[in-house]
């Protein structure tokens, strides 16, 4: 009985404390839309202080941040696709794949990976069109090991047979599936329509380039682009500054001191020459038997956007506006919502960072919908062009911009990293706060402007991929509803042979 009213006691003492707690706090609003947030300033990280300079010129961009005991160190350097021969399409990629994979002089791939485990660390390296990069990421008790077995794989990567043939195989049939997949099929052509064939970034790998390169062939590239004086390092975490540079310095030190017998350095011409070639506007078609179509209109932009114009900015808000991935997206809004014509739609607005860049609006559906959907996005190519944006819609589009911009400076590793890339494509030292101060000054007739200036009707290139004769409608003779919206007779795309990519007719 006692222990009943115990029981009941505590349970009437913790009621009580509820409500006396809950009265308290503040009134729960009836809507979502009715919340209200305090308004948080946007801190950008200064470069000074940052951006030291070591041993042979070697930039160090440093972000300390000791909440967790590990030390991350990536560096980059311009060596990519942009440097390769032209019969090796290919080998910066599969030289900056295999530095890592390929172990080193002293240790076998094998034996290089289970030491790198041993100490709890992770190191990788790529390269794509315009850089190479390497990371590593280690507790910080195991700095100085790990950075030895890191400065280790830098400088003298093995390229082991048995490794360098595995990737081989697996990229051989990755290229035998390069019509399986719409998006990379529209991707892929669209690239070619708007860059052409012949440019670096858009000239494929095949099993000839392939076959022509060996190990020499990626130990040379290495030792020609992967120098001590050419890369950039980030640094963040949890270690001392002094300490670090003093290591760094007499890794590099050591590791060029090791170059005499090795390839010649070469001058790396930057930045890497744009594509010369010239977009013819039209209707393209690729036939692919898909249960939806895929499409793609746009153009590449009539002029190169430097990295301080308000022009830039103004088309980061109107990208944002006409497609982005924040609260605010006409093409998906007329296209999606409004009018359910579409499973997905979206668009891109790429002022470029070392040549002009392109815009696309993407979307797939059902191929009897292509022509209305391709008019509606026409529609609201036109519309911005002609009205100037409401006022909520362009401010949504900064706050959504603005909030991106916050969050890429979370983490010292971010921070390192984005000041190390402004090094890397010759961007002014305060870009982002240009890049903040332009997203927060661009107006709506500053997007008026930059969408008469950069959107031009009479550019535009179309690309369907899918069914022709379900997308056509079953109009052989006559124009079909696509082209008389797109205002261009159709063009067939030949079909290309996977492994090569040639012309199949």
């Amino acid at each position: 009985m006692n222990g009943r009213l115990i029981g009941l006691a505590g349970a009437l003492w913790l009621a009580c404390g509820a409500v006396v707690f809950s009265a308290e706090q503040p009134s729960i609003p009836s809507s979502p839309l009715a919340l209200s947030f305090d308004e948080r300033e946007i801190q950008l990280p200064l470069t000074e202080g940052r951006r030291r300079e070591i041993h042979m010129g070697t930039v160090v961009y440093l972000a300390e941040d000791h909440t967790l005991p590990l030390v991350e160190v990536a560096i980059a350097l311009r060596a990519g696709s942009f440097l390769e021969p032209p019969l090796q399409a290919g080998l910066a990629s599969l030289t900056g794949a295999l530095v890592r994979r390929g172990g080193t002089r002293l240790r076998s791939a094998d034996s290089f990976d289970d030491r790198v485990d041993e100490l709890g660390a992770r190191i990788t390296s790529f390269a794509g069109f315009t850089r190479s990069a390497a990371s590593l990421s280690v507790p910080t008790w195991a700095l100085d090991e790990a950075l030895d077995l890191f400065f280790e794989v830098l400088s003298s990567p093995a390229f082991q047979e048995d490794r360098l043939a595995s990737v081989k195989t697996n990229l051989r049939e990755s290229m035998s599936r390069r019509n399986q997949d719409p998006i990379d099929v529209l991707e892929r052509e669209w690239r070619w329509l708007v860059f052409g064939r012949r440019h670096f970034s858009t000239r494929p790998l095949t099993p000839s380039s392939l076959e022509a390169m060996d190990t020499q062939a990626l130990i040379r590239f290495h030792q020609t682009y992967w120098r001590p004086e050419n890369l950039i390092f980030a640094v963040s975490g949890d270690f001392q500054v002094d300490t670090l540079l003093v290591s760094l310095e007499e890794r590099i030190a050591r590791w060029s001191s090791h170059q005499s017998d090795q390839a010649a350095s070469r001058s790396i011409p930057w930045p890497p020459e744009g594509p010369s070639f010239a977009p013819k506007p039209g209707l393209y078609h690729y036939e692919a038997d898909f249960p939806q179509a895929k499409v793609a209109l746009g153009a590449r932009l009539t002029r190169d956007v430097p990295w301080d114009s308000k022009d830039r900015f103004a088309l980061e808000v109107l990208g944002e506006i006409l497609g982005g991935s924040g609260a605010i997206s006409r093409v998906a809004g007329r296209l999606r919502t409004a009018e359910g014509l579409v499973y997905r739609a979206s668009a891109r607005l790429d002022p470029g960072e070392l040549w002009v860049g392109d815009f696309q609006v993407f979307f797939d559906t059902s191929s009897s919908q292509v022509a209305r959907a391709v008019e509606l996005s026409l529609e609201e190519l036109h519309r911005i062009r002609a009205e100037p944006v409401h006022t909520t819609e362009l401010e949504v589009a900064k706050l959504t911009l603005l909030g991106k911009l916050r969050l890429s400076f979370d983490t010292a590793e971010e921070i390192a990293g984005l000041l190390a890339e402004n090094e890397l494509l010759q961007r002014p030292d305060d870009y982002w706060d240009l890049y903040l101060r332009g997203i927060e000054a661009t107006t709506a007739d500053d997007i008026l402007r930059a969408a008469s200036t950069y959107l031009l009707p009479d550019q535009l290139l179309y690309l369907v991929v899918g069914r022709w004769h379900d997308i056509a409608q079953g109009a052989p003779e006559g124009q079909s509803q696509l082209e008389m919206v797109t205002r261009h007779r159709v063009r067939h795309l030949p079909a290309r042979d996977p492994l090569t990519l040639r012309d199949l007719e």
